[in-house]
């Protein structure tokens, strides 16, 4: 049905109206074979066909009707369809020829003309229908027009109401089609925008998903020229713009500093050192002084654009900060052949891209930091071990450094000092399999934190082909020797600090027990003699320097030194401490001038 009723209209609200009139067409079709057995008049001045010949007039003229509405011409078709109604009513009462036709039989055509044709065919149908209704009259009745008592009055009031219908059925067909085409232009501007949604969120899933595809590559780069680089190149392939490039401010935080651009102009800008100043009158100056996205719509006309000589092609330009908290650390440069190539839809899109960079590089930098820093730090772990294996080994005796299973003759300890040599200087395994008639050797360093501090080394009687198992072996052997080694280490220096700090709180101890100042100065090197064991050793308080001598000068005072001397001696009987101490008695204090002078 839906088919048959179709109208091929340009709009909507006429493709409706005809389908309306299609429905109606249908309608009368299935009706017409009444008109077979329709009464046929004698006295018609109008030459009729009779039965199946009217049927025929009736299907050809309907049948036009609906071609002419089916191409899309529906107010033509409405117009000839309200005028065949209009004829048909006056031929039915013409074939019957027993009465007048009722009014009420014309209103049918003035509705279809207002409604399916123009709206002002309502009056053209009013008129040919009155016209007609006094011409059928007057054909019945000639004395219709002259003779007062043959009703035309009444007719004159069903005549206006026939008008009234007409104006009527005008107001009501111009308010609706009014409707109808505010209601065509509203869903014309809906979908309309509709299609601008469905394309601005086709353009920004696109750009959205070219944003995650493009963080998702440059998130783990760790190298930061490398992160530029690909960062460049993927959205240059992905958005296909002519031009990409990204600044970083420098340390001082006067230029923005080309640090990875595209393509062989990008190439001669970074052999340059290209930069420019933060705030300076351009693109990349005002994005990076101000944080927020910069566009050159078109660049023959907007002023904050600076032409590039090795970008000829440049006719718009967008610069987008790259940030870091509240910081800006540089910009993310987009040039393209179009003008006005960078919508505004697309701006939140491709800052989120530069936000991601911005992010991307700042881990770099942080990583790059700590790299540095544990490269520092291993180096001063290198130098500690170093120096603490150093003192280490000059405090332990020679035959406890080295070990050696099963005799060693002058010439095979010299081959050894070599091997030894050998691996310390490569740090890593050597080997030798002894088919060139030499003594065959597995040599692997002992390694403690990232240094080699010994040589831990087999050799086997006669030629061996050494297996990967073998290797295995003394590299884990060595690990474990190394790490025991260090925790010998470690333990034997804790025991001499301890050990170290035992002896000075007891010196500390004896000291404070002193009864004056020259027993103190005695005992003080007759205990660190003891404990260097030497006989060589002198305690002096003096304030024979500079300064001392400068304040001597201004006050006349002269100081002698208190000497202590070492007598590495037996210690004296307690007896003969406590009478010492006795016979000196208790310190007390002097306040002469001399005194003041020996202290």
């Amino acid at each position: 049905m839906e088919w048959l009723t179709r109208s091929y209209a340009p709009t909507a609200a006429l493709a409706s109206r005809g389908r309306v009139t299609a429905t109606l067409l249908v309608i009368a079709a299935l009706a017409a074979p009444a008109i077979l057995v329709a009464p046929s008049a004698d006295s018609s001045p109008i030459s009729i066909p009779t039965g199946l010949g009217r049927l025929v007039l009736v299907g050809v003229v309907l049948a036009a009707i609906y071609l002419i509405n089916r191409r899309g011409l529906v107010l033509w078709a409405g117009l000839v369809f309200s005028l065949a109604l209009l004829a048909g009513n006056f031929l039915l009462w013409d074939l019957s020829a027993q009465s007048l036709p009722g009014p009420a039989i014309l209103i049918v055509p003035i509705l279809v003309a207002g409604l399916l044709a123009q709206p002002a065919a309502a009056f053209l149908l009013a008129a040919l229908a009155i016209g007609g209704h006094i011409y059928t009259t007057v054909q019945a009745n000639p004395l219709f027009l002259t003779d007062p008592s043959s009703g035309l009055v009444p007719l004159l009031s069903v005549y206006g109401h026939l008008l009234g219908v007409a104006l009527t059925v005008w107001l009501f067909a111009r308010t609706t089609n009014s409707t109808l085409e505010e209601s065509a232009r509203a869903a014309t501007e809906l979908a309309l925008r509709q299609q601008s949604l469905e394309i601005r969120a086709s353009v920004q899933s696109r750009y959205l998903q070219a944003t995650i595809t493009i963080a998702r590559e440059i998130v783990g780069a760790r190298d930061m020229d490398q992160l530029l680089d690909r960062a460049v190149r993927l959205i240059r392939e992905t958005f296909d713009y002519y031009h990409v490039q990204v600044f970083l401010i420098d340390e001082e935080r006067e230029y923005a500093v080309l640090r990875s651009s595209t393509g062989e102009a990008g190439q001669e800008l970074l052999a340059r050192g290209y930069r420019l100043p933060v705030g300076s009158l351009s693109v990349i100056g005002q994005v990076t002084a101000g944080g927020r996205p910069v566009l050159a719509r078109d660049t023959d006309t907007d002023a904050v654009h600076r032409r590039n000589e090795l970008l000829p092609l440049t006719r718009s330009e967008m610069a987008l900060p790259l940030i870091v908290g509240n910081r800006v650390i540089g910009a993310l440069d987009l040039q393209s052949v179009e003008p006005d190539a960078f919508s505004d839809e697309a701006v939140p899109t491709l800052q989120a891209l530069a936000d991601q960079l911005a992010i991307a590089i700042e881990n770099a930098r942080l990583y790059a930091q700590t790299q540095q820093s544990l490269r520092e730090l291993e180096e001063l772990y290198g130098e500690v071990t170093e120096r603490s294996w150093a003192d280490f080994l000059a405090a332990t005796r020679e035959t406890e450094r080295r070990q050696v299973y099963g005799p060693e003759p002058s010439n095979l300890q010299m081959e050894r000092s070599m091997v030894v040599r050998r691996v310390l200087s490569a740090g890593s395994v050597i080997m030798a399999t002894g088919r060139d008639g030499q003594q065959a050797f597995l040599a692997a360093p002992i390694v403690v934190r990232n240094e080699v501090i010994g040589v831990l080394g087999v050799e086997p009687d006669g030629a061996r082909e050494w297996t990967q198992d073998d290797l295995q072996l003394i590299q884990s052997v060595a690990e474990r020797t190394a790490l025991a080694v260090e925790n010998a280490r470690l333990y034997l220096q804790a025991q001499r600090a301890a050990e170290r700090e035992r002896m000075v709180n007891a010196i500390t101890a004896r000291l404070q027990r002193a009864p004056n100042l020259s027993l103190l100065l005695e005992s003080a090197a007759q205990e660190l003699a003891q404990a260097l064991g030497t006989d060589h050793v002198y305690a002096e308080i003096s304030l024979n320097q500079p300064l001392a001598q400068a304040r001597r000068e201004a006050t006349g005072i002269d100081v002698e030194p208190v000497e202590g001397e070492a007598k590495p001696t037996e210690e004296p009987k307690a007896e003969t401490k406590n009478k010492t101490a006795q016979d000196a008695g208790p310190l007390k204090p002097d306040t002469s001038a001399e005194a003041r002078a020996k202290p």
